[in-house]
């Protein structure tokens, strides 16, 4: 009697956590397949691009709920009680606490309109990373729906830098012609998105000798080019370094994927001579310019608030708004009205005007100002914990090495750019994966 119940509860937890995982699954898939090409151009002044996801994000999150509560699924068997859980659940105290010191609360609540980051889509992120945590074998077959969405998106902005759009814009960006922003609504976001999604091309070419990952490199590293974005250049050179470090640390290479190395390097230079070419030498000055900005803002130079296209402006004005209030900042998506508050006239004397600058440019100063210190290095040990667990877990963890190296990337492009609903879920959703459920790993050896 005794052995039957106990098969019987097991039998129950098994169907359980296949139907957790199945929802999970379906989910992530959708949200990293479906979301990133999510738009409405409707032309004038709608927002084409960041309501459109959050409400998409939304749509995810209310049907993943659904089928929990048809399922009878309790919240215990969604959220399981570790360290990484731990630091998450604290640092969404500390998010929420910093509602309380906003001066404007709805934007602390819903965000800023047109960015719609406040602490509902926060919370829209840690949702899916939570869901993420239950895909027990997040295996290639979901790399390579992700690859082709990335591929599109590409496509789509590299054809906008050759004047051709077939759908209308609204009134910000009508004019814009130079520099690619696909679906993502901004050159900059969608260099973020392609920082995150580079490494699985490489995967595929690298580890599984398919020639399709190389085209597929070719493209999105051509329209991460065609961004102009230097964050997100630097975020590239993060991520591929860490993919072929952490290969080589834990597997070494084999003759034929130093080989493939040694091709990605030269389609890579080839690559980079052709945008050049086709920019009349703009991205060689423009990628000169990255260490030409940093001396001048480290040597505090006579140009330093211009220096990062005015992120040396506005990052020490950001230092001296985390001196005043180091504990629990500003709130959520109410650095605008901070530097309102403070900084009106050096805004007048610097730009003529007065700038509604609700971002910092740097995640790490960002969630330091607007949320305090405290929230800042919940956020990093809870990064660090998910990093700690993807490399004890890589030996025997087929697609970790891809997601380690899609972090560490958007992690370097986060000091110079900003958290958006256009790719921060991705992103979320990847610490996730990384981070695993009840230990579970990907079943896979890397050389299989």
């Amino acid at each position: 009697m005794i052995n039957t119940i106990g098969i019987t509860k097991l039998q129950s937890y098994e169907i359980r956590n296949s139907k957790l995982d199945n929802v999970a699954k379906v989910t992530v898939i959708l949200a990293l397949s479906v979301i990133p090409a999510v738009f409405v151009p409707l032309g004038g002044t709608t927002d084409h691009f960041y309501l459109p996801k959050v409400a998409a994000m939304i749509i995810l999150a209310l049907s993943f709920l659904a089928v929990l509560a048809i399922n009878k699924i309790r919240f215990k068997d969604i959220v399981q009680k570790d360290r990484i859980n731990i630091s998450l659940f604290i640092y969404f105290i500390l998010l929420a606490a910093s509602v309380y010191a906003a001066e404007n609360k709805v934007f602390a609540i819903i965000g800023v309109p047109g960015r719609w980051e406040g602490l509902v889509t926060i919370t829209l992120y840690m949702f899916l990373f939570i869901t993420a945590r239950l895909y027990l074998v997040p295996d290639e077959g979901l790399f390579k729906i992700i690859l082709v969405t990335a591929i599109i998106v590409s496509i789509y902005g590299i054809l906008q830098t050759m004047n051709f759009d077939p759908f209308p814009r609204d009134v910000l960006r009508e004019n814009w012609s130079k520099r690619a922003f696909s679906t993502m609504g901004n050159p900059n976001f969608l260099g973020s998105y392609i920082v995150l999604i580079i490494p699985t091309s490489i995967y595929f070419y690298i580890i599984k000798k398919n020639i399709t990952g190389l085209t597929a490199y070719a493209i999105l590293f051509y329209c991460l080019l065609s961004t102009g974005t230097r964050g997100a250049w630097l975020g590239t050179i993060a991520s591929i370094m860490a993919f072929a470090a952490i290969h080589y640390m834990y597997f070494r290479y084999s003759k034929g994927e130093f080989t493939r190395y040694i091709i990605l390097l030269v389609i890579t230079i080839l690559l980079l001579a052709l945008y050049n070419f086709n920019t009349e030498g703009a991205f060689i000055d423009r990628f000169l310019s990255i260490a030409r900005d940093a001396n001048e803002f480290l040597t505090k130079g006579d140009r330093a608030d211009y220096s990062g296209a005015n992120r040396g402006f506005i990052w020490k004005r950001v230092a001296e708004l985390i001196k005043k209030r180091p504990l629990a900042g500003y709130g959520i998506e109410n650095l605008g009205e901070a530097f309102k508050k403070y900084y009106t006239q050096d805004m007048i004397e610097l730009w003529n005007e007065v700038r509604y600058l609700d971002k910092a440019h740097n995640e790490y100063l960002h969630i330091a100002v607007t949320s305090g210190i405290p929230s800042l290095l919940v956020y990093l040990t809870f990064i660090s914990q998910i990093i700690l667990k993807g490399l004890f877990r890589l030996k025997n963890c087929k697609t970790a090495l891809l997601i380690l190296s899609s972090v560490i990337g958007y992690m370097t492009a986060a000091f110079f750019n900003i958290s958006v609903v256009s790719v921060a879920y991705v992103y979320w959703i990847f610490l996730g994966l990384l981070a695993g459920s009840n230990g579970n790993c990907y079943k896979f050896n890397l050389r299989a």
